[in-house]
């Protein structure tokens, strides 16, 4: 569902009690700045001693020169989990939650000096979005198995990214292009890292409402977060992309049809490119004979290519594999033809749990904080 969520107010939507909790201090912000014609921004982020009260949202006010004029604006960013719930992984309901996370914020805001109506925030625009899903998986198949085998993959021209980060022992990949992100984690060692070392190694921001999460637990539970980052701009192509009609208002876009579309569209571009390594090669008679099985007639020296051709891909990356073995633009085109009709065969898969990954993001059950901390399942 969602998880970080970027509102933006006009001048007339809100009011500022405690100017002086911002960073600088947003007194008189059309008088006392006159003749300023760059951009100025005041910031309150919570304070250690506000956060142990609980979770609040960052707060930005910009003033922007605009003609002969001066715009005025608020931003908004929060956690909708964190702020109904303390964490984020338990997950959002979908619309139903929606009146109490408007309830939630306007408290939190008008206890951080900050007055607006609920129906604004309600249809407020939406300047950035962060849609995520909490995917648990079975203890046999720990998070860093499918993060290790996704850095295998070259998606730099599929996905237009700009950096690919795999960071903490494959605990953690993050695909960066220039108006969206995509990350994939693992949200429970995230949670230690950022409890041991400080949230700067973490993935998120703001741990202390969860830190002690699973304290009590000496067993805990495998999930693998995936979170698509969106900006505006991004947003509304996917959403044409997608053929999605949607406004970019909260209200509008608060919806699990719409993230479940969003999420589901980067796993499959994604794992597209998983067919090579969701092949076992670990079993050299399997192997033969789910490729036998497949491609009854090829010869034993073609078998034996393709075996190695899927063997290099497994152990350099695709690119690499490529390149080292010189292969022409057709040998590779057909290779790679093979390799993908053997697993799409499943006769000798890798990696059972793709399949129960996609089948998550497709039922899109939000995951209760009863499905990962009650006694007796840890």
């Amino acid at each position: 569902m969602l998880d970080t969520i970027v509102l933006t107010l006009p001048e007339h939507q809100f009011r500022i009690v405690h100017p002086e909790r911002f960073n600088p201090p947003a007194h008189n912000l059309r008088q006392g700045y006159a003749g300023h014609r760059e951009v100025l921004k005041f910031v309150y982020n919570p304070s250690k001693t506000e956060k142990r009260l609980g979770y609040k949202p960052r707060l930005t006010v910009y003033r922007r020169p605009v003609a002969y004029a001066e715009s005025i604006t608020l931003k908004i960013e929060f956690s909708a989990p964190k702020l109904l719930f303390g964490n984020n992984f338990e997950e959002i309901g979908g619309s139903t939650d929606l009146p109490a996370l408007l309830g939630k914020l306007m408290a939190t805001l008008g206890d951080m000096g900050i007055e607006t109506k609920r129906e604004y925030l309600e249809h407020a625009k939406v300047s950035a979005v962060h849609y995520s899903k909490n995917i648990l998986l079975e203890r046999t198949t720990p998070c860093f198995l499918i993060i290790q085998a996704l850095e295998k993959l070259d998606l730099s021209q599929k996905l237009d990214l700009t950096q690919t980060d795999f960071r903490n022992a494959g605990q953690m990949v993050k695909y960066h292009a220039s108006n969206y992100e995509v990350a994939l984690y693992d949200k429970v060692k995230d949670l230690e890292q950022a409890a041991k070392y400080g949230e700067k190694r973490g993935a998120e921001q703001d741990y202390d409402g969860q830190l002690n999460l699973f304290s009590k637990h000496k067993e805990k539970p495998e999930v693998l977060r995936f979170e698509v980052r969106l900006t505006s701009r991004k947003l509304t192509s996917l959403l044409n992309t997608l053929r999605i009609k949607s406004g970019k208002t909260l209200v509008e876009l608060f919806n699990l049809d719409i993230a479940r579309s969003v999420l589901l569209h980067y796993w499959e571009t994604i794992t597209q490119g998983l067919f090579m390594l969701n092949i076992s090669t670990e079993n050299t008679e399997k192997l033969i004979c789910a490729i036998r099985a497949q491609f009854p007639r090829m010869r034993p020296t073609k078998v034996m290519t393709l075996m190695a051709y899927i063997t290099a891909c497994q152990n350099m990356g695709m690119r690499p594999a490529r390149q080292m073995l010189r292969l022409s633009d057709s040998a590779w085109a057909k290779l790679k033809k093979e390799a993908k009709a053997l697993q799409a065969q499943k006769l000798c898969p890798r990696f059972q749990t793709l399949n129960a990954i996609k089948s998550e993001l497709t039922e899109f059950i939000p995951l209760a904080k009863q499905d990962i901390v009650v006694e007796g399942l840890l």
